[in-house]
Parts: C-alpha cells; structure tokens; sequence
C-alpha cells in the first residue's frame, strides 16, 4: 500500500495501515526544527519510506543498502537506516523479534519510542541534504548519530552518566554517549562552529579529541560527583 503525506511516500503492509497517519504526523509535528539546525529548505523532494513487516527482509534490504557482504549479520538492535534518500524501517508489529521487544502492556510506551526513531532516520534524510548543500561528505559519527538522537528526543530521560576514555568512544557504537555529547556541544558552543564541524570529518574529529572530549568528562563528572 502506499500513502503521501506531505513530506513523505509511504510504502506499507495492510497490517501497518493504522500506524501511517500517526507517523506522517510525528512528522510533520517535529520536522522544522530539524530544517531550523541545518539551516537548509524543507525539501521538495518527499522522502520515500518504507515500513518493512519483518526483521528478517529488514535484514536482506540493510545488507543490499549498505553493500555488505550476504553473510553480514545484523544486529538485533537495527530497526531502521536511511540511505539515497529513502528510510527502510521496521514494522513495529514485529519487533517481538528484535532487542526492542515489549510486552503488551508497554505498548503505548514502544510506540513513543517507535515515532522518535522515524524522526532519527528523518534527521539523517535532512543532514544528507546538507552535505549535499555544501558539497561535504558525512561527518564524524558522534555527530551525525549524536544530531539524530538530540533533535528526535530519543534520550531525554536519560541519566548524565558519561565513564567512557577517549579511545572507548571512539571506537564503539553507544547512541546513549553520542546523545550526551552533541547536547553539550549544541547547548554550548556557537551555532557557527557546530554546523562547521558537520561540513568536515576531520575537523568534528579533531575538535572532540582535542578541545570538546576533556570539557564533557569535566562536566558530566560534576553529575557523578552529585554536584
């Protein structure tokens, strides 16, 4: 099945059909403020998403998207990717089989989480157009995941605990730190500087390890301490 709203094309299963106006209206409830950080128009191009009914053709389109080897095995926490303007995302009537499963009395609580996710994904589709605007590749992955998870509210109840060295950050996934960080930088440094950082690599790299990485320990320390 298929639906256009105002700024995507929906393609579904007839057992996700209830769900669509509600994601086309987390949407577009949340979609500006994303275009307001890039600084970027509202595309005119609608983004093509598509609701995939099972964990395991989740899987096939993830490996084929991202030119993985066929015996790559995706974890069970991936539910959603967004790559040349098109978002593959995980029914939620599925998710029994992934790390998100919820018992039935939390369904209203996953379902929350389930439309955050979809602006998550919405963010990449908007910080492609950026890089496209400036003619950037994508920047540093502390940023690109940090902006996804800080502009879909993902994590705002989170607890300020960050214990990870340097080197632990950077070479391990955890969407919890990325979260942590780019709200520190975002809620504390010129709007100029953050939006130079997402146009070069090497510049977001450079700036974390050598300025931004020790002023987070320093101030996220102050939570451990009970400051």
């Amino acid at each position: 099945m298929i639906k256009e709203s105002k700024l995507a094309i929906f393609n579904f299963n007839e057992i996700d059909k209830s769900l669509i106006h509600e994601l086309s209206k987390y949407i577009d409830d949340n979609y500006q403020k994303i275009y307001d950080f890039f600084e970027v128009p509202v595309s005119k191009e609608k983004v093509k998403i598509n609701i995939i009914p099972t964990k395991q053709e989740f899987d096939t389109l993830y490996v084929k998207f991202h030119n993985l080897p066929q015996d790559t095995v995706v974890p069970k926490w991936v539910v959603g990717t967004c790559d040349r303007g098109q978002i593959n995302y995980l029914s939620i009537t599925d998710y029994k089989n992934t790390d998100h499963a919820f018992p039935k009395k939390d369904y209203d609580k996953a379902l929350d989480s389930f439309k955050k996710t979809i602006v998550h994904e919405y963010v990449h589709f908007v910080n492609d157009i950026f890089n496209k605007v400036h003619k950037c590749k994508e920047s540093d992955k502390y940023l690109v995941e940090g902006i996804a998870t800080y502009l879909s509210e993902q994590y705002t109840q989170i607890s300020p605990l960050f214990a990870n060295t340097l080197d632990e950050f950077m070479n391990k996934t955890c969407y919890h730190d990325y979260y942590l960080v780019t709200k520190y930088l975002v809620e504390n440094y010129d709007k100029k500087l953050i939006l130079q950082l997402f146009q070069s690599k090497e510049l977001a790299h450079n700036f974390l390890t050598k300025d931004l990485f020790q002023k987070i320990k320093d101030h996220y320390s102050t939570f451990q301490k009970g400051v």
